[in-house]
């Protein structure tokens, strides 16, 4: 064979190689569409934007993740079943809103007044991890809801405020008196107990709902979103030491059959980007909302409140009661609260002496005047 026939020839075999090598890098290329449950303006939904930006370079471009805003494709309420019935390959909600599918829901996501236990967030994502929390939680997805997704739990946005009221309040009997916007299942459940007459509706429903006069007062999800969403614009009293949901962990779903199909390494680099999405939301609650607070405070006129100490012994005495009816009631709820209560008493008592401190620290700072609003 002559010398340039022989370079024409690799020429041609590293030519098909190439396109060979493209081939395969377009076959094994995958796309997750997340619909979430809060609008585009949400800085969760930003988290999530920033998530899919560090999986699609940590995967060379082979997994995209795409983020659409609530009611995109489904309804809010509508996400966990679009998931399953792979109207959606993806998903991002809270497993308190499915409360009503089946109870235990509330206690992965946003165990009430930690569970009467002194349980925080840090020691509920603990124990989703590293604490046997995770089996459970798939558990209740596959086994209990016989829903075909695959779960993670990846954003700890709490504590959440108690939230916005048109007017201060001092005793629990005024509270009564409040229609008052709140999450759905054993959260409205409690304030019922108390009491006060609650409605559920989505994010988006809640200041035009505040400016009809149909609700009194409303809780979202933090400072930064709360503004975001308007509320300082339509009432000015904030109570940010709320109970309902001290702890409130966000979570993303993915169809079962989609994720079953991903291959290994790219299943490896979404739980990584996963992980990273947990300090990146920790990270951005102390950031955003500190900003969003002060700004507020100092702007806008919101006057901030303590909550008051007969609210918060009355919520406590209403949730021990509905948990325990429901864990009467039922086998896999109870074992879901029995394996949270028996890490809260090995983590609280470290947590509550190890991050004392810190509350206290801080106090003094604001006795001695050198940090507050205005200064």
């Amino acid at each position: 064979m002559k010398r340039g026939t022989k370079v024409i020839c690799a020429l041609i075999a590293g030519f098909m190689l190439v396109v060979s090598g493209y081939n395969v890098q377009a076959a094994d290329t995958y796309t997750l569409k997340i619909q979430t449950a809060v609008p585009s303006a949400s800085i969760y939904f930003q988290l999530i934007e920033r998530m899919a930006k560090r999986i699609h370079a940590m995967s060379n471009e082979r997994l995209k993740v795409e983020v659409l805003p609530a009611g995109a494709v489904v309804g809010v309420f509508e996400i966990l079943d679009g998931v399953d019935k792979g109207i959606i390959n993806g998903g991002q909600a809270w497993t308190h809103y499915w409360s009503g599918k089946h109870p235990a829901g509330l206690l992965f996501s946003a165990p009430c007044a930690g569970l009467g236990y002194g349980l925080d967030q840090v020691g509920t994502v603990s124990w989703i991890y590293d604490g046997g929390g995770n089996k459970l939680y798939q558990e209740y997805f596959t086994k209990i809801l016989h829903y075909n997704i695959k779960g993670f739990m990846c954003m700890p946005m709490g504590p959440e405020p108690f939230g916005w009221f048109s007017k201060p309040f001092t005793t629990l009997e005024e509270l009564k008196k409040v229609k008052f916007r709140a999450p759905p299942g054993i959260p409205s459940e409690s304030f019922k107990l108390l009491g006060m007459p609650v409605v559920s509706m989505p994010g988006g429903e809640i200041v035009p709902a505040a400016q009809r006069g149909v609700i009194d007062a409303a809780e979202w999800i933090s400072p930064a979103d709360d503004k975001n969403l308007g509320l300082s614009s339509v009432w000015k009293h904030y109570y940010l030491q709320g109970l309902h949901q001290a702890i409130s962990v966000g979570d993303i779903y993915i169809n079962l059959d989609w994720w079953k199909k991903l291959p290994a390494d790219l299943k490896a680099i979404f739980k990584a980007g996963i992980m990273s999405c947990i300090a990146d939301t920790y990270n951005w609650n102390v950031s955003q909302n500190s900003k969003a607070l002060k700004d507020m405070v100092e702007k806008e006129g919101v006057k901030l409140h303590e909550t008051s100490d007969e609210y918060i012994e009355a919520y406590m005495e209403a949730t021990k009661k509905i948990l325990d009816k429901y864990a009467k009631k039922d086998p896999f709820f109870k074992k879901v609260l029995i394996s949270m209560q028996a890490w809260a008493k090995l983590t609280v008592p470290y947590q509550t002496y190890a991050n004392g401190v810190y509350h206290k620290m801080g106090k003094a700072a604001l006795d001695a005047g050198i940090v507050g609003y205005g200064k």
